[in-house]
């Protein structure tokens, strides 16, 4: 820790007229540039940050609405000065005392964030609220709470261990276990379960460690409650153990602790998935493997961003999940995490077919999608799902409810609930299901990401380096009219390839049809 501090300083500390302040988070770029932009914090529009309005409130109506600059917490000056007092440094510490004070509103009154950018005047008269600024000073209260509760408490805290020369506030346990005393360790290895492997209702955790350690067992749910269960064991002669341990539905986290006779301690942990089905399995469908290249000509974008699989759809289920809710499963050929998201690179629309359920439409999520449903298809409600975002409409574009969203990319499933009031009853048989799995894109009007000649950066290509060298004509086409389907779930007799295949085709006028799966 200690080490880290240089690489704080630099990367997320600025001086402004109050003196020293620090970012929650930062960016290692040049220091002119250096800053925040986790969304939290009114508008400057010289951050890297898609915030339009200088000064403008981070949530709103405004074109920034909650998205903002992020700006200096003074928070963070007090816990960094508890540790210059810890250092005995508290001429150091008291600058900093000192400095969060400038920042203040008012006498004590503490901000949650303080303007490290330059003066900005406010917003003229008639300026719409959500867009308006308050005015900023470089180094006083931005536009937050005021005193916000923990930093007047840092606040205090700090004035107090300036006072008593010493950190006054301390965990006695902690500071017992790891200052008072010197705390003994142990190694514990686990041979099983492996590492990210799907498990049963009940796993066999074994290992070794020390001869006649206690092994303390236990798996935590990552999904939802938080549920946790434990099991007990004692190491053998020869170290090794074995343990049944019950496993929370869904991804658990599972910790094993070893305690020796003498007290030392040690562990380890694995993460497993138990899969259990959301409910009742009322339809299911698979699609081939390796045919993530919509009408055979695609190519992904060639960021590391993009691991192969991650657009090619294998299963599509459909579950009776209770009284109230229908969920949807989808599963790709790999789902690892993208942009922060467990599904960010992927964007699936299901397009639901119920015969009995009212008007029906034809027509694509969005018209840049370039193509539409085959009218023995029509939908009568839409789900969209993506890792930054949902839609659940009906066929006349009115938002019926919203989507409950999840994924996991040790299982490869996507999993999604919704209102059975909302979809229209619970699916039976005549239902129908049109899947399309394509690229998830938030800078887009459609959501989706767009198409070059060949595959860019961040652009998917219409044609693979080998498909333009044979010639084949799909490469001729222009990308912004090709359909934007990398996998589709074709029902039987239908070949994807043929389906999605642009030639002939105009968006507008006669576009690409896509016909989905039905219930028998």
């Amino acid at each position: 820790m200690a080490r880290s501090l240089a690489v704080a300083d630099r990367v997320i500390s600025r001086q402004t007229s109050s003196g020293t302040g620090f970012y929650r988070y930062g960016t290692a770029v040049a220091p002119e540039d250096a800053g925040t932009e986790d969304g939290y914090g009114d508008c400057f529009v010289g951050d890297a940050t898609d915030c339009q309005t200088d000064g403008a409130p981070w949530a709103g109506t405004c074109p920034s609405q909650n998205h903002g600059s992020g700006h200096l917490w003074p928070v963070l000056s007090g816990e960094r000065a508890e540790h210059l007092v810890a250092l005995r440094q508290t001429g150091a510490a008291a600058a900093l005392f000192d400095e969060m004070a400038r920042t203040a509103s008012g006498v004590g009154l503490i901000p949650e964030q303080a303007w490290e950018d330059a003066d900005l005047a406010a917003s003229p008269d008639g300026t719409p609220p959500e867009c308006a600024s308050i005015g900023f000073t470089n180094g006083k209260a931005a536009g937050s709470a005021s005193p916000l509760t923990w930093s007047a408490a840092q606040f205090t805290r700090l004035a107090a261990a300036l006072r008593a020369g010493r950190i006054t506030e301390q965990p006695p346990d902690t500071v017992a276990r790891y200052l008072t005393h010197t705390q003994l360790g142990t190694t514990i290895t686990l041979t099983a379960p492996a590492d990210r492997s799907v498990v049963g209702a009940t796993t066999t955790v074994t290992g070794s460690t020390d001869p006649g350690s206690t092994v303390d067992v236990t798996a935590i749910n990552l999904d939802a409650d938080g549920g946790s269960t434990s099991a007990t064991t004692t190491a053998a002669a020869d170290g090794t153990f074995s343990v049944a341990l019950a496993v929370p539905p869904g991804a658990a986290s599972i910790t094993a602790v070893a305690t020796t006779p003498s007290g030392a301690t040690g562990f380890t942990q694995r993460t497993v998935v138990r899969d259990v089905p959301p409910g009742t399995l009322l339809f299911e469908a698979s699609d081939p493997n390796g045919d993530d290249y919509g009408p055979g000509t695609y190519a992904y974008p060639t960021s590391s961003n993009f691991v192969a699989g991650a657009y090619d759809l294998q299963t599509f289920q459909v579950f009776d999940s209770g009284p109230d809710t229908v969920t949807f499963r989808v599963r790709t050929r790999d789902l690892t995490p993208t942009f922060g998201s467990p599904l960010g690179a992927q964007l699936v629309d299901v397009y639901v077919a119920n015969p009995g359920g009212g008007p029906a439409s034809t027509a694509a999520s969005f018209p840049q999608r370039n193509y539409a449903i085959d009218g023995g298809s029509a939908w009568n409600r839409l789900i969209e799902v993506q890792g930054f975002g949902q839609r659940f409409i009906d066929a006349s574009g009115a938002t019926v409810g919203s989507v409950q969203i999840s994924a996991n990319d040790i299982t490869r499933f996507i999993t999604f609930s919704v209102s059975k009031a909302a979809l229209g009853g619970t699916p039976a048989s005549g239902w129908g299901f049109t899947v399309v799995l394509t690229g998830q894109d938030g800078f887009s009007p459609d959501q989706a990401r767009g198409f070059t000649p060949q595959a860019q950066e961040f652009q998917f290509g219409v044609c693979t380096a080998a498909a333009e060298a044979a010639g084949n004509p799909i490469c001729a086409v222009n990308p912004s009219l090709v359909p934007k389907a990398l996998d589709v779930l074709t029902p039987a007799g239908v070949d994807q390839v043929n389906e999605l295949n642009p030639i002939g085709h105009d968006p507008a006028t006669n576009p690409v049809t896509i016909a989905g799966v039905k219930i028998p």
